[in-house]
């Protein structure tokens, strides 16, 4: 019985499954049908009038001389107006894929350049903490010296004052 139960969960879930894989087919198969073709542009009739220009150029040419065909190519090609236009155009955002653009700039660029303001940050603050610590060292430890002195200083004998007056005396300017 337990065999049967788990063996119709087991059906019941791959139902499942199955169903939406077609739920996804379906919805894939609506988008693809949704995409619009790019028109290819139509260039036969300029290609069949540089042809007739060709051989009406190689029928007027008596000889097979290469170069002056390619020059009169040239200069017939160069007659044929031309529709497309020069622009220096200096874009902040995209004309198109601008989704691509703003998930790139707001979503890697931005971050990146906060990470690493606040690890320059982080940085510098660091530095400052270990010069902080090393002073704060330092000033315990000349702090700890000067209670030494000052303590000897109470309990020594004369004969140990005067040694600790003339090693001051020697160690001032040093």
């Amino acid at each position: 019985m337990k065999e049967i139960d788990e063996l119709n969960q087991r059906m019941d879930s791959n139902d499942e499954i199955v169903d939406s894989l077609v739920k996804k087919n379906t919805e894939i198969e609506k988008q693809v049908a949704k995409i619009t073709d790019n028109p290819v542009p139509d260039y036969s009739i300029a290609i069949n009038t540089i042809l007739t220009e060709v051989r009406e150029i190689k029928q007027n040419i008596k000889q097979n001389d290469e170069l002056t065909l390619l020059k009169q190519i040239y200069e017939k090609l160069s007659k044929v107006p031309t529709s497309a236009t020069k622009q220096l155009r200096i874009l902040l955002f995209p004309e198109i894929n601008q989704a691509q653009y703003y998930k790139i700039v707001f979503g890697r660029l931005i971050p990146w350049v906060i990470f690493l303001v606040v690890i320059t940050y982080l940085y510098s603050l660091g530095g400052k903490a270990i010069d902080a610590y090393g002073q704060h060292k330092q000033s315990e430890q000349s702090a700890h010296y000067k209670r030494a002195w000052v303590y000897l200083k109470q309990i020594a004998k004369k004969r140990t004052l005067s040694a600790m007056d003339t090693a001051y005396t020697k160690t001032e300017n040093k």
